[in-house]
């Protein structure tokens, strides 16, 4: 049986008025302090509510769950200057996280989450490098907050995006700011192939950062064959599972939208399983479908696995 994730939102949920909430940066230094304060708290116990919500979905359909990053609104924009803690409302918030914990433990969920793109910690430009850290240490604290292991079995997932210049000095500004992480990111930290012409591969992955640091390969079958590299789809696989040791690996799932001329534009339904995702069930998959829940239900009827 393939064991299978959603992605961050339910749409069935959000028909019923169960959906999450933000702030932009523009809003929030626009109000008076005290009420800004107070709406994000207000935002982020919804946001942790919605979670515990998507959590017993998912439960109910035995599924795993990526969960979203916008759970904290504001958390790391310095000039909102926000703690958690610090929250008006933070015992309830607590309690809500605390009840996300229990569905996660009582029915054995497996998380992950997967940070905006703009989280570069390869970045040649410090400040960008700076922002990604935090981001990071955000990330970690809410998987913490949500109970979840300092492991790859709770994977935090980035993409290098990294572009220029050679890739062996990118790797190395990477490895030299993943060694500054606290354990809380690094013991989650994973890196996943990308889409873009000429960006990173799974073997330059393999061979320019896991074989430095143990960081396990998220695959992602549509990224492959928009930037396929010179390994085969079964081979990138197999030399991608073989980076995460004793932990089940979690791979990606997805397939392009036909109706867009962009051919890394997600579809909404499955329209078939990639040859090399084929009889691969010691695998977890991440669905990507914009249709969510209705896709992951849709595949169920349809595939009967």
């Amino acid at each position: 049986m393939m064991k299978k994730s959603l992605c961050c939102i339910s749409l069935k949920l959000q028909e019923q008025g169960i959906k999450g909430s933000t702030m932009t940066k523009t809003r929030f230094l626009a109000l008076d302090r005290k009420n800004a304060e107070k709406i994000v708290a207000d935002r982020t116990l919804n946001n942790v509510f919605v979670t515990r919500k998507t959590l017993e979905l998912c439960a109910s359909k035995n599924w795993n769950y990526r969960v979203t990053s916008g759970m904290m609104p504001l958390e790391t924009l310095p000039e909102a200057n926000l703690l958690l803690e610090s929250a008006y409302n933070f015992k309830s918030i607590k309690n809500e996280f605390d009840l996300c914990a229990k569905v996660i433990k009582d029915n054995n969920i497996r998380c992950s989450t997967h940070p905006d793109q703009f989280v570069v910690p390869a970045s040649s430009n410090s400040a960008v490098v700076t922002k990604s850290i935090e981001e990071l240490k955000m990330h970690a604290k809410m998987m913490d907050m949500l109970g979840l292991p300092q492991s790859y079995e709770a994977p935090i997932n980035i993409h290098m995006n990294c572009y220029k210049g050679d890739v062996k000095d990118i790797a190395l500004r990477f490895i030299d700011v993943y060694k500054t992480f606290p354990d809380n990111v690094r013991s989650r930290l994973v890196l996943e192939n990308e889409d873009k012409p000429n960006s990173w591969k799974v073997e330059e992955l393999y061979d320019l950062v896991y074989s430095q640091t143990g960081i396990p390969i998220t695959y992602d079958n549509l990224h492959f064959r928009c930037n396929p590299g010179k390994l085969s789809p079964k081979d990138a696989v197999k030399l991608a599972k073989s980076t995460w040791g004793k932990y089940t690996p979690l791979f990606h799932f997805s397939d392009n939208d036909l109706n867009n001329t962009n051919p890394r534009a997600h579809g909404d339904y499955v329209r078939n399983i990639p040859d090399e995702y084929v009889g691969e069930y010691d695998v977890n998959y991440e669905f990507e479908f914009k249709a969510k829940d209705y896709a992951l239900e849709r595949f169920e009827k349809e595939f009967k696995i």
